[in-house]
């Protein structure tokens, strides 16, 4: 229920960032979120002084406050992203057959803004909104592997290196050493990290400052991302990853 009203709570702001004030019968034509949930999540934001509502003609209408505006920055550019490259991800999908997710990393840890689920899987993953640890996700390796050194540094210094299964990177040297071989690749691969039976690939996205935002990655079983596979289906979310870079702007004067 949480998950449902975060989520809803989400594409309404969306749709306050992108086309300013609304009311709630907009809102619902955007969305198709019911009009009640609507008008209940605009309260709940309203009482935290992230919305506010002024009177136009016979109808209320909502707009961003100031407490969020300060927030926009990282937000915004967030929301942003997903709404960008969603297409990307949805081909990627359809041409892997797996779960594909969009993580960036916020607070140590890879914070999901995107999943979809096109296509049957044994294999579950986390959700929009799920925060995982950086050792548990291939999104993580992603990302982790081009932070500038002092990045990277402080980020494994505050990050905790939780085992889920035997093959889970809990010690910082292995993690270093994972990382200089995603860098050499150009790609993370997951062998069952997270869960038995689980295999995931991802690679980075890039920004207009040639700097890593995000990651995109396949999720799906052991029977579906076989090791004959690797190679060709790395390649695919390498693609992908540098047509959702270029759509944020990337300058592609090096292969990521």
């Amino acid at each position: 229920m949480k998950d449902n009203i975060l989520i809803r709570g989400i594409r309404i702001i969306e749709e306050l960032a992108f086309n300013g004030s609304l009311s709630v019968e907009k809102i619902y034509k955007e969305t198709n979120i019911s009009r009640s949930a609507i008008y209940r999540i605009l309260c709940i934001l309203e009482e935290l002084n992230y919305v506010s509502r002024y009177r136009s003609g016979a109808e209320d209408l909502w707009k961003l406050d100031l407490k969020f505006l300060s927030l926009s920055s990282s937000i915004l550019s967030r929301l942003d992203l997903r709404n960008e490259v969603r297409d990307i991800l949805k081909k990627l999908a359809d041409e892997t057959k797996e779960i594909v997710q969009l993580g960036v990393l916020h607070n140590n840890k890879v914070l999901f803004l995107d999943v979809i689920k096109r296509h049957k899987s044994l294999v579950s993953v986390a959700n929009i909104g799920d925060a995982v640890d950086l050792n548990l996700c291939v999104a993580g390796f992603a990302i982790a592997a081009y932070l500038e050194k002092e990045e990277l540094d402080l980020l494994l210094s505050k990050s905790t290196f939780i085992r889920y299964t035997k093959n889970t990177l809990t010690d910082r040297k292995e993690i270093e050493k994972e990382l200089k071989k995603v860098r050499n690749l150009g790609y993370a691969f997951d062998d069952q990290r997270y869960a038995i039976g689980h295999r995931c690939i991802g690679a980075p996205v890039y920004d207009y400052t040639n700097k890593v935002i995000a990651a995109i990655n396949i999720s799906g079983h052991v029977s579906t991302i076989t090791e004959d596979k690797i190679e060709k289906l790395a390649a695919i979310v390498k693609k992908r990853a540098r047509e959702a870079s270029i759509r944020m702007g990337y300058i592609a004067n090096r292969n990521p």
